[in-house]
């Protein structure tokens, strides 16, 4: 399989042309009040620029760090990414623009660091990638994701369908950020044609009914979030599956049985 460009990288080159036209715009009119030459002030607006870029690098690491601990069912390790987002200082030079959104992601990293439970904070990274895709809607143009053709449907082993379920996950998260419908539905539709079974999650007899309810209410989740238009729908059920993913990996202690 080929490697996948990570959302992350993705967005950060996407973000570069905005970023400059939004710092150029602000530093025009303070540099001509300044008397700044014009040669020195292209300097200083690349230097916020690229320190812009990096701080918001920066976000999507955290952001990817909450995401990864809820889906491993590893509340303690949301904590400190969580926190930093809710605390950490903007740079000098955010667009003025960006500040509300800025503003209702802190308020759900602070809700996703005090969670008490995977289910709040599931919900919570939902809201941000939705917090995300307003902000990029609002800025006015939309990030592209490059990312593998989906593992094929033909092979069905445990290896290849948790590829699919996993893949599928990550498509709709890309169609929150970008936001993008194409990746939400076509993470929606792969969702729904995953064919797991308890028996190739877990070896417990115990464990079999809720882990066959858990597969086949995240199915459903594929089949309903096809149809869901709306982003604040979308992000609902997004959280809602991140916390069934995250509930079946804290029942068999991280995934297939092998």
């Amino acid at each position: 399989m080929t490697s996948i460009l990570r959302p992350a990288s993705v967005l950060i080159l996407a973000l570069v042309p905005i970023l400059i036209s939004c710092v150029g715009a602000e530093d025009e009119a303070e540099n001509e009040a300044q008397g700044i030459p014009e040669d020195i002030a292209e300097d200083i607006a690349e230097d916020k620029v690229s320190a812009l870029a990096d701080h918001m690098h920066g976000h999507l690491d955290q952001i990817s760090a909450i995401k990864a601990a809820v889906i491993a069912g590893r509340l303690e390790d949301t904590r400190e990414p969580a926190n930093w987002l809710a605390a950490h200082e903007e740079p000098e030079g955010l667009p003025g623009a960006w500040l509300p959104y800025v503003e209702e992601m802190r308020h759900y990293a602070a809700m996703a660091a005090a969670a008490d439970n995977l289910v709040t904070a599931a919900a919570a990274v939902g809201e941000i990638g939705r917090i995300c895709g307003d902000c990029h809607r609002a800025s006015g143009f939309t990030v592209a994701f490059g990312y593998d053709e989906r593992p094929p449907q033909d092979v069905q082993n445990v290896r290849t369908q948790m590829q699919r379920h996993l893949w599928a996950a990550d498509r709709m998260w890309d169609g929150l950020v970008g936001p993008s419908d194409v990746a939400w539905k076509r993470g929606t539709d792969i969702l729904a044609e995953v064919q797991l079974e308890a028996s190739d999650v877990t070896d417990s007899a115990d464990q079999q009914t809720p882990v066959t309810n858990l597969l086949r209410r995240a199915r459903s989740f594929g089949e309903i979030g096809s149809q869901a238009t709306s982003v604040e729908l979308r992000s609902g059920l997004y959280g809602e599956f991140l916390s069934l993913c995250a509930t079946c990996h804290s029942l068999t202690s991280g995934g297939p049985a092998g």
